[in-house]
């Protein structure tokens, strides 16, 4: 019996201490209280893991009369599943209520918060953690990779998939898409699997620098994945900067040389040494004479060009690649020019010949072979015998030219089919050769199949085709049929002595001391301008009895200045030619139309260009591709101002084209391009004057 009292009271004891803590808290109670919890609300929720709960945990405390116990201490604690009690009731109140805020554990399954009245009197709260919604998706793996452009990255890339709490997601589908870069991927979805992962393998895009992939699940943040993309093997060099510069001979030019040396895909190539050098010992140095390309793929150098002027090359190599050539020019100035068929060629300030335009018969003179129909050579080249001679006078013929130097010597270059160049030869030379014999000269002019020159003392003589009678000499002895080809000079048939002569398209013109004109050849359109459409084999005197100071043959017609400037002109007058207003031809010289006094004259293949006194140029006649100069395309048998704003000294025209030089030794060009004859660096037809390349 004693026993039995004695585990009694120790039953009891806890409770009639919570009975004894209500009391004393209670002023108004008159006895001991027993005081017990109940749940009011809240029990049996089910919430996300990890989630708050939508409803507070509420309990209530009563003694045992029912009546609501103010003032209870309560303990709240997590039971089962790690719920966390975010605030909670420290004490019940005034109705004898307590509640907790509770946010659920990261474990699926039941769990529990239970609360008590310092440790008795518990009750608990089940509750029910559910699978929670995918809302995060992150990186696991693969990110931050690098590899080659257009190579597959040797990881796939990995995104994990995860809860609220960080629980893994598995079924989700999870979709994978390129960002930036370009490339592609293995898929464009994937599944996680039990731990919340997903992958695909990625293949990197061909553009260098930083791509993307973006993971996504719907109504989540995306994850990203970053990779380096680095080049591929450098495969081409290309010139990105300091092409056709032009300077002073012997001087830096103003902008460096710069290449880009890129991949397959065009990325440039970083760390890759490149090495400059001169086209040849005469182009110029560059310094330094290698460079490393920047995280660009660019690489520079500096270049001082030969001490000659005329076009230089440079060279940019960088081991197997193909190396890449760049252009520049020592400047030239000009003192005189003459346009041919479908060539240019020019005299220096110096003495050095430049020429430029069509090659096919090596009529540039700058020892390249003939090629027939090519090639073009669009800016100026000097010519093979520039180093080592100085002229003072060049003409351009249709396949050939001659010049003169400043000791008197004749060289030509160029077709020799028929003896032209006058070398005693018929073999083309595409360099300057000697025209054949002792003799000195004064001038030299080159025709369509001829050429001619005056002796110191004025006698004339002439080479090449004599089909026509344009070598002014009698079948004889020693020529036995008009129409055989002369490769060495001859004397025309006068004794006349003469102070300018202008070889033509199967004829030519010179003019006496005393002024008297003469012309010999092919007549059938009246260009000897006798009054006839005879052909003459031997001088015949021009008609009207005019003085003139200078002469100019062309292809069908002629054109000659008297001692007071005024312009003659005769023969084939179809394109307007002459001049005179009208497109009839004439066997005598006709005054040019106009009222103007020149100071220069030069008959082409159907046009005519001229320089007045005070240095504007006027042309006339055929403008099919510009010739003229006018800004037009239209014919015109009067004279018409190429550009009054420039003041030129010396004029040539040409078939199709017209070339000047100016005060300041700068030479222009006009009309057909078709062949680089303007030598502007194009093959583009030009109506009014365009600078020539390579000048200051």
């Amino acid at each position: 019996m004693l026993g039995r009292l004695r585990r009694l009271t120790v039953a009891l004891f806890p409770v009639l201490a919570a009975i004894f803590v209500a009391s004393c808290q209670n002023s108004d109670s008159v006895g001991p209280q027993i005081v017990s919890l109940s749940i009011t609300s809240g029990d049996g929720q089910t919430g996300a893991v990890g989630a708050t709960l939508t409803q507070a945990l509420v309990v209530k405390a009563k003694n045992q009369d029912g009546v609501a116990a103010a003032g209870v201490p309560l303990t709240w604690e997590p039971a089962v599943g790690g719920a966390t009690i975010l605030a909670s009731s420290a004490t019940t109140d005034a109705n004898g209520n307590g509640q907790a805020t509770v946010r659920l554990g990261g474990s699926l399954g039941a769990q529990s918060v239970a609360v008590s009245i310092q440790g008795d009197s518990k009750v608990t709260f089940n509750l029910l953690a559910a699978a929670a919604p995918a809302s995060q998706i992150s990186p696991s793996a693969g990110d931050q990779q690098s590899g080659k452009v257009g190579a597959k990255l040797v990881n796939n890339i990995v995104a994990t998939v995860t809860d609220a709490v960080g629980n893994a997601k598995a079924g989700v589908s999870v979709t994978f898409a390129v960002g930036t870069g370009g490339g592609s991927l293995s898929a464009s979805s994937a599944v996680t699997d039990a731990g919340g992962l997903a992958s695909v393998s990625w293949t990197l895009g061909t553009t260098s620098g930083t791509q993307t992939i973006i993971a996504s699940v719907p109504g989540v943040s995306p994850a990203t994945f970053h990779a380096t993309a680095t080049p591929d093997d450098a495969v081409i060099i290309s010139i990105v900067g300091g092409n056709n510069q032009s300077a002073p001979p012997g001087a830096p030019l103003q902008d460096s040389l710069a290449v880009t040396v890129r991949d397959q895909y065009g990325n440039g190539v970083s760390g890759v040494t490149v090495v400059w050098a001169p086209g040849t010992l005469l182009d110029g140095t560059l310094s330094p004479s290698s460079s490393v390309t920047d995280p660009n793929g660019r690489a520079t150098t500096r270049w001082t060009i030969g001490g000659s002027g005329g076009p230089k090359s440079a060279l940019a190599t960088s081991g197997q690649i193909p190396a890449v050539r760049f252009f520049a020019a020592g400047q030239v100035s000009y003192v005189s020019i003459s346009a041919g068929s479908r060539h240019t060629c020019a005299l220096g300030v110096g003495g050095v010949l430049y020429c430029w335009g069509f090659n096919g018969d090596g009529q540039l003179g700058i020892g390249q072979a003939a090629q027939g129909a090519g090639p073009v050579f669009a800016f100026p080249q000097p010519t093979a015998a520039s180093g080592n001679f100085t002229f003072g006078q060049v003409s351009a013929g249709r396949f050939h030219n001659c010049a003169l130097t400043l000791s008197g010597i004749a060289f030509c270059w160029g077709n020799n089919v028929d003896g032209r160049l006058g070398d005693g030869t018929t073999t083309t030379s595409n360099t300057p050769v000697i025209v054949k014999g002792t003799i000195t000269y004064s001038m030299v002019t080159a025709g369509r199949v001829h050429s001619c020159a005056l002796s110191l003392p004025g006698r004339a003589y002439c080479w090449g085709s004599n089909a026509e009678g344009e070598l002014g000499v009698i079948a004889g002895p020693a020529i036995p049929a008009e129409s055989l080809s002369l490769s060495t000079p001859v004397p025309i048939n006068t004794n006349a002595l003469f102070k300018t002569i202008s070889a033509g398209g199967l004829h030519a013109c010179a003019v006496g001391n005393t002024g008297a004109a003469m012309c010999w050849g092919y007549n059938a359109n009246g260009q000897l301008g006798n009054g006839s459409f005879g052909q003459a084999n031997s001088p015949v005197v021009v008609a009207g009895g005019l003085a003139f100071d200078s002469i100019s043959a062309g292809y069908s017609h002629t054109c000659g200045l008297t001692h007071s400037g005024t312009a003659y002109c005769w023969g084939n007058n179809a394109e307007g030619q002459i001049g005179d207003g009208t497109v009839v031809s004439s066997l005598i010289p006709t005054p040019v139309g106009g009222g103007l006094t020149f100071s220069a004259i030069s008959a082409g293949l159907a046009h005519t260009c001229g320089i007045v006194v005070g240095g504007t140029v006027y042309c006339w006649g055929r403008n099919s591709s510009g010739q003229l100069g006018d800004g037009t395309t239209n014919f015109s048998p009067l004279p018409v101002a190429v550009d009054n704003s420039l003041v030129f000294t010396s004029i040539g025209a040409g078939d199709l084209t017209s070339c000047g030089v100016t005060s300041s030794n700068i030479a222009y060009c006009w009309g057909d391009n078709q062949y680089g004859q303007l030598g502007d660096n194009s093959t583009t037809n030009r109506v009014a004057p365009t600078r020539v390349a390579f000048q200051p």
